[in-house]
C-alpha cells in the first residue's frame, strides 16, 4: 500500500551546528549524558497552525537487525508562537523506565534507508521535512506521511493534535492518535473500543454534519466490519454501533452481526 516518495532531507553536522535550537533541546534532554541512550536532535522545516515543532530521537539498535527504521523512542516539543506555551509528547514509560518505541516517523525511515547512512551517534542533528503528500485511496483529508497535523477530529469546533504512526496500522498503513490541546497539557482522547484503543487510519470516514466517525476494518478478504462513533456537544466520542460480516465459502455461509451501544 505504501508509496515511497523522495523527500528533501537536510543533514546538519553535529560538530558545527550546535546553534540555539539544539542547545535548547539539549537542556531539556534528561539523557544527554546517558551511556544507555543515543540522543539525536531534530526540528521540522515548516510551522503548522503556528506551532514550531522539534524533538529528540532515541534510536533503537539491535545486532541482528541493525538500526530500527520506524519504532524508536522520542520526545516531541510543540511550541505555540501565539501563546508561548510548549507541549511535550513522549513515549517514555515511567513504570518500565524505558521508551515504548512508539515514534514511527517517515523522516527516520528515510534516513535509515538513505545511501551512505552509517548509523546514529549522540549529538547528530537533522532538519525534518514536513510531508503534505496525500494518497488517492484515503477516505479522509489526513496526511499519511506527516508525523503530526491538526484537525477537528471530534467536531467540537477546535483542532486537535493528530499524531501519526507511519506504517504502524493495519496492512502497514499509517494510523493516528487524537490529542486534545488543553491549557496545560496534551490529553489523549479516551479509549473507546473493545481493545482499549481508539486509532484512525486512511479508511476512517469523518461526517462533520452528523458528528460521526466510521472505522472500517478487515481481517483478510472474507471478514470485515465497521465501528461507528458519535461525538457529543463537548467532543466526547461514544460508540454508536458495530457491524460485521464474515464469509465462510467452505460451508457456503455468510453471517452478519450488528451490535448497538447505548
Amino acid at each position: 500500500m505504501k508509496r515511497l516518495i523522495p523527500i528533501l532531507l537536510t543533514v546538519l553536522s553535529s560538530c558545527t551546528c550546535h546553534n540555539n535550537w539544539v542547545q535548547e533541546l539539549e537542556s531539556k534532554n534528561p539523557f544527554k549524558d546517558s551511556t544507555k541512550y543515543i540522543s539525536v536532535y531534530f526540528r521540522f522545516d515548516t510551522i503548522i497552525n503556528d506551532f514550531e515543532v522539534s524533538g529528540i530521537l532515541y534510536p533503537a539498535y539491535a545486532e541482528k537487525t541493525g538500526w530500527n527504521d520506524m519504532e524508536n523512542g522520542a520526545r516531541l516539543f510543540f511550541h505555540s508562537r501565539k501563546t508561548g506555551k510548549e507541549y511535550v509528547w513522549t513515549d517514555w514509560d515511567e513504570n518500565c523506565r524505558c521508551f515504548k518505541n512508539y515514534f514511527m516517523s517517515r523522516n527516520v525511515y528515510n534516513i535509515v534507508h538513505s545511501e551512505g547512512f552509517n548509523g546514529f551517534k549522540s549529538g547528530d542533528t537533522y532538519i525534518f521535512h514536513y510531508d503534505t503528500t496525500t494518497v488517492e485511496y484515503a477516505k479522509n483529508p489526513l496526511l499519511p506521511y506527516a508525523e503530526y497535523q491538526f484537525y477537528d477530529a471530534d467536531f467540537d469546533g477546535e483542532d486537535e493534535l493528530i499524531l501519526g504512526d507511519y506504517g504502524g496500522g493495519p496492512h502497514g498503513c499509517t494510523c493516528y492518535e487524537i490529542y486534545d490541546i488543553t491549557d496545560s497539557a496534551l490529553l489523549l482522547k479516551s479509549p473507546i473500543d473493545e481493545e482499549g484503543n481508539f486509532s484512525i487510519d486512511v479508511s476512517t470516514e469523518f461526517d462533520p454534519a452528523q458528528k460521526i466517525i466510521t472505522n472500517t476494518m478487515d481481517d483478510g478478504a472474507y471478514a470485515w466490519g465497521s465501528y461507528v462513533y458519535k461525538a457529543d456537544e463537548k467532543g466526547n466520542l461514544h460508540r454508536l454501533y458495530y457491524a460485521s460480516t464474515v464469509c465462510d465459502f467452505d460451508k457456503n455461509i455468510i453471517s452478519s452481526d450488528t451490535t448497538f451501544y447505548q
